[in-house]
Formats: structure tokens, sequence, C-alpha cells
């Protein structure tokens, strides 16, 4: 039985760093099993942090060569985490660090050389899984349910909370997925604003009380009567929502406390959905105690830690919210790109066009060979 040894790399738009993590994959009756053994950040340098933070201010000449400069950045520190861990990677998936994502006008770029990671780890890599998508029409965006779809079907849906937060689930026997809301992104603006990088376990957000105007403006962006599938860009998040937040009188704690509440309610309007298919009656007001559970949602990413956001969506779901190991809450998404390395090399499908839009599922990504 084949076994793939694969490290995927992930940069996300909360730039806590660089995720790496070691996946070892194989085929077991016609379905992909993995086990998730090492997963690791690496924080950027204050420079790298403020150049990421303010790359869309740079000119052409200079994303290229950044472009091959992170490349090199990235393929060193696999090096490193190959050593110090021992590791024997038959390959690398790299989603690289989305700094343009504009699929109305057809195009995306991720700041990360494929061919810079391939020639400093000499290992073959696949990178760029956006692109061919959003030729195909769709929205290069999500990509994560191929991995929703392959490895954690019996979960009725599955959220992630990172700089954005999106959710997959099945709907007419496709897998459906798409951007929710803006998430980390406008929990960390806020924390710097106290010094920290986030908000520990929703601590400041729970001492707050709601803005109802500001709650009542971030609901009335447009974006949330667009139908799915549907993407949020970074660009689209600092244009339209962290200036009404900044613009907002009040306190860092109030605040934080109004986007929870906010994020909260919008996911609980995508899992609404699930509530209707199902035929399941949902309402605010039920006691957790006295629901029936219809099923489980798997919640990952960073805001999964954060306690006062998990518990605030419980109170407004009638599903059973499971959060899991650690390991799998902050590296699910390098772990599912590390699946689409591989289903790229054995040409396989690894972007759904249920998700995205596009004209036809296909095998996204470029082969690098060092």
């Amino acid at each position: 039985m084949k076994t793939w040894k694969v490290i995927g790399l992930m940069s996300g738009s909360s730039i806590d760093g660089l995720d790496m993590a070691y996946v070892e994959f194989r085929k077991e009756q016609n379905r992909w099993q993995y086990d998730l053994l090492v997963g690791e950040t690496v924080e950027y340098s204050e420079k790298w942090l403020q150049t990421l933070q303010n790359i869309r201010s740079f000119s052409s000449d200079e994303l290229k060569t950044l472009h091959v400069r992170f490349g090199t950045l990235m393929g060193e520190q696999v090096r490193q985490f190959i050593k110090k861990h021992h590791l024997k990677p038959d390959l690398i998936a790299s989603h690289g660090h989305t700094v343009f994502h504009n699929p109305a006008k057809g195009y995306t770029f991720q700041l990360g050389d494929g061919q810079a990671i391939a020639n400093t780890t000499r290992l073959t890599t696949v990178a760029d899984f956006r692109i061919k998508d959003i030729t195909l029409g769709g929205q290069g965006a999500p990509l994560v349910p191929i991995g929703d779809e392959l490895l954690f079907d019996e979960y009725k849906a599955c959220i992630n909370l990172g700089g954005i937060a999106n959710i997959s689930f099945k709907h007419n026997q496709q897998r459906v997925a798409f951007d929710v809301c803006p998430a980390n992104q406008l929990l960390n603006f806020l924390s710097n604003k106290k010094g920290f990088d986030y908000d520990k376990d929703g601590n400041l957000a729970s001492r707050g009380v709601l803005m109802e105007p500001l709650y009542q403006k971030l609901s009335e962006d447009p974006f949330y009567l667009k139908p799915f599938p549907k993407s949020l860009s970074n660009e689209y998040i600092a244009e339209h929502f962290i200036p009404i937040i900044d613009a907002a009188s009040g306190t860092v704690e109030d605040k934080l406390h109004t986007v929870i509440l906010h994020i909260a309610d919008q996911l609980h309007k995508a899992i609404t959905f699930l509530q209707k298919r199902d035929d399941i009656y949902s309402a605010p007001v039920v006691h957790r105690e006295l629901r029936t559970i219809k099923g489980e949602l798997l919640v990952t990413g960073g805001g999964a830690r954060n306690r006062f956001l998990i518990s605030e969506l419980d109170d407004l779901t009638t599903y059973r919210i499971t959060v899991p190991s650690p390991l799998l809450i902050d590296y699910k998404e390098a772990l599912v790109f590390a699946l689409m390395g591989v289903l790229k090399i054995n040409g396989e499908i690894n972007c759904l066009a249920s998700a995205t839009g596009a004209s036809k599922d296909s095998s996204g990504g470029v082969i690098h060979l060092p």
C-alpha cells in the first residue's frame, strides 16, 4: 500500500506565522486515511510581518522579488522542520500567502514561489492551487472542502474559524462551501489595540457589552446578501469592515464582544440552512439541555480556541459542536493542502466546482521539480 509523506504549508490571512504540517496519507478500500503526525507554526520576523501587512502597496517589481524571497524563506523553514523532527517527506504542498484575490477580474496571487521552495528543499513542490479554478469561472475558494469531503465526511458540517470563517456541508449530494464572514482578522485587529496578538479564550470580549449600532452596521454589509458559493478577500475586509469598527465609539472590549456576536450570528444563519434542510426546528431561545442533537459540527482554526465565541455559537445551534485535538485545530488547513498536493500528483480532482462555482471540478496546482 502506497503511503504518501507530505508537508503542507499554509500562511493565513491572520498572519500568525507559517503553518507546517507533516502528514502521512494512504488509501484503504478506496477511502483516503491520514495521520497528522507533526505540526509547527513559525512566527514571522518583525520585518516580514510588516512586509506582509503592507504588501498590497508594493510595486510589481518588488512583488516579484518578494515572491522568490518568501518562497526561499518557506523552503528554509521546511528544511529546519525536517531536520528537527527527522522527517522524510516525498512532497511539499504550499498554499502560500494570499496577496490579491479577485475572481471577478480573473486573478489571484499567493506569495511564495513554488520553484524557490523546491530548489531550497530539493523536494517536489505543488503550489498555486487557486488559479485554475478561477480560469474555469470559479471563485478559487474555498479549497478546503475537498478535504472535508474525503477526510471528514462524518460531520454534518465543517467550520473553519481562521482570519475568515467558512463552512462546508453536503447539499443535494454535493459538497458546498462558502466564506461566511470575517473572523480572526477582526478579532486580532482589535486585540492588537490592547497590546495582545489575540484575545485568549475570548476573555476581553466576555467583559464587553453589545454595541447595537456597530452590530447593525456590520450586519448590513452587502456580502451577506450574496448567494453561495461566495468568497471574501482580505482587501474587502480591510475596506468594508475595519473602517466601520474603527469609527465606532466604544471600548475595545465592547467592540470585541459585538464582533463575536456578529460572527456567531452569521455562522448561525449559515447553519440554519442545514437545519431547514434537515427539517429541524431552530430557535436561539431553546435551552441547550432541551435541544435534540441532530449531528456534529467540526470546528477548527484559531477561533476554535476562543471559548466565548464557541459558547455563543453553541447557544444558537441544535447541532453538537466538536472541537478536536489542538493539532487538528491548528493544522487542518495545512493538512488539506498536503492532501491536495497528493491528489494533484496522482491526477485526481482536488477542487470542487460545487464549492467554488466553477464550470467543472478540476485538479489545481503547479508541480515544481527541484
